[in-house]
């Protein structure tokens, strides 16, 4: 019962497709509240285990069902890869050749989307888009050669507002021909849950009486405060395995937000730099310290600190919402007297300010050179004939006009949030972009280089890629349930053929 969403709960079987339908018609709704069961009703399932590492040239993963021991309260029924949350950990080199068999033991059709990644469009694992929905029991190989190192990782495209909420998300981790060494390298993955899993069938039973007939899916609103324990890689609070440190070692912190909310987070007692974000390295990171850095939903920060201050410290999440306070794990020194850090959620500290950070220097755009496509996404809020909708210039997923380019174009892209309270966390599919500008002011910091951009109420952002991989690509708000109620759009390319047709019999292929 994670991230329980009212529009999930009575929609429960529907995400922005390929069709791009954001109702449902004619559902039958009297089992609906057998699609998320009590812990109670799913005993049986085995717990989930440690995540482990994979690598090779042949990768096995497979979706299928368990108990997520989040607490030693704590234990809810979840969707994993290879039996874990976060699911195995794909670890490969730079320039391999990597085959990823997955097969799908869950009760429902799923697929991959290699989040950040820029894989072939074929294998970005959109159903309705570049695939069909993998149906349970079927196997699916998704081949793609690994050429840009950094850190990604990997979630469900199929129902992802529902599915990932799950736990159908792991880490992929490319490491780069040229790496230099760290002694220890941590991958931490934040995401937030609902400890309370009979709401959902009060909810259920409280709504029974309604006419569900052409319900929206964000037609109840999602309410953020019911997400009550934030965890990190799937645990919370004390259930979360410290990290081991030896004094004088270089420590490598890969943080990876799969939630929808942004986190604050503090490393105590150290100075650190922030060495790459979303997989793309910073030039000349500064050392700072007492800075929160804030990790929007999709985003990725890879910090490096040395351990020169021995004792026991915290990297802990910044906030007041209930569930704040399991967003923390112990930094232990081995072999040292370890001193208790002591948590301070509420500190005042200062938030690194991204677009500043690192040695300044000319990246592959600027804002006054010649573009051949330029589109300007406002992103906003409204209400709908049926409920709350998240549009792109005033439409709706499959309404919004897409990025029509050409391979080798240059593209320039503003971002307006217009949203009165809502962040949206907007998500290239298949390209990097670097961010020009924030508010009319040029970007001062290091040439900024990511695939998911987080733009609160009220900012604007300009940003610019190349059209270099050819296909038809999402580009959409990362809160998937923004996307689920509309704010998607397509960069299409005009002279791409793809060898893809969807079935338009197929009522599976829901590519969000």
């Amino acid at each position: 019962m994670k991230k329980l969403w009212l529009g999930i709960v009575l929609a429960g079987v529907v995400a922005i497709s390929a069709a791009c339908s954001n109702t449902m018609q004619g559902h039958d709704m009297s089992n609906m509240h057998k699609k998320k069961e009590t812990t109670s009703n799913k005993e049986n399932l085995p717990l989930a285990t440690a995540t482990e590492s994979l690598s090779g040239k042949e990768i096995h993963l497979t979706a299928k069902e368990a108990l997520l021991q989040i607490n030693d309260q704590v234990k809810l029924p979840v969707y994993t890869y290879n039996g874990s949350v976060p699911g195995a950990q794909i670890r490969v080199k730079q320039g391999d050749r990597v085959k990823i068999v997955f097969k799908n033991e869950l009760p429902e059709p799923t697929a991959i989307h290699w989040h950040g990644y820029p894989v072939p469009n074929s294998q970005d694992g959109v159903p309705g888009a570049t695939m069909n929905a993998i149906k349970p029991g079927e196997t699916f190989t998704y081949e793609f050669t690994a050429t840009v190192p950094g850190t990604y990782w990997y979630h469900s495209h199929q129902k992802s507002a529902e599915q990932v909420d799950k736990g159908l998300y792991g880490t992929l981790i490319v490491e780069p021909k040229n790496e230099e060494k760290v002694d220890r390298d941590y991958t931490l993955v934040l995401d937030e849950w609902m400890s309370d899993p009979n709401a959902e069938s009060n909810m259920n039973m409280n709504m029974s009486g309604m006419d569900h007939g052409n319900m929206d899916m964000n037609s109840m609103g999602h309410n953020m405060n019911m997400y009550d324990i934030f965890t990190i890689n799937g645990k919370s609070g004390t259930a979360i395995e410290p990290l081991k440190v030896k004094k004088g070692e270089k420590i490598r912190l890969r943080l990876i937000n799969a939630g929808y909310m942004s986190h604050k987070l503090h490393l105590h007692g150290h100075k650190f730099q922030i060495v790459a974000t979303d997989g793309q390295p910073i030039n000349s990171p500064q050392p700072i310290k007492d800075e929160l850095l804030n990790i929007a939903p999709g985003e990725r920060y890879d910090i490096e600190f040395i351990a020169n201050n021995p004792g026991e410290w915290l990297l802990e999440c910044h906030g007041d919402m209930k569930g704040t306070d399991g967003m923390k794990v112990n930094i232990q020194y081995e072999g040292q007297a370890n001193n208790t850090d002591k948590a301070n959620a509420k500190e005042n500290l200062p938030v690194v300010d991204i677009e500043k950070y690192g040695k300044y220097e000319t990246g592959p755009f600027t804002l006054d050179q010649k573009y051949d496509v330029e589109y300007t996404m406002d992103l906003g809020t409204a209400m709908g004939k049926n409920g709350m909708i998240f549009t792109i210039n005033g439409k709706t997923y499959p309404d919004t006009a897409p990025i029509n380019v050409k391979k080798g174009d240059l593209v320039k892209v503003k971002f307006v949030n217009h949203s009165p309270m809502d962040i949206h966390p907007m998500h290239l599919h298949g390209h990097f972009f670097q961010v020009l500008s924030k508010n009319g002011k040029p970007v001062t910091g290091a040439p900024l280089i990511k695939d998911t951009l987080n733009i609160n109420p009220g900012e604007e952002y300009v940003v610019a890629f190349q059209a270099d991989n050819p296909g038809n690509w999402m580009f959409h708000c990362h809160d998937l349930h923004h996307a689920s109620a509309g704010m998607v759009t397509e960069l299409k390319y005009k002279d791409y053929k793809s060898s893809y047709t969807p079935d338009p019999n197929d009522t599976m292929n829901k590519g969000e």
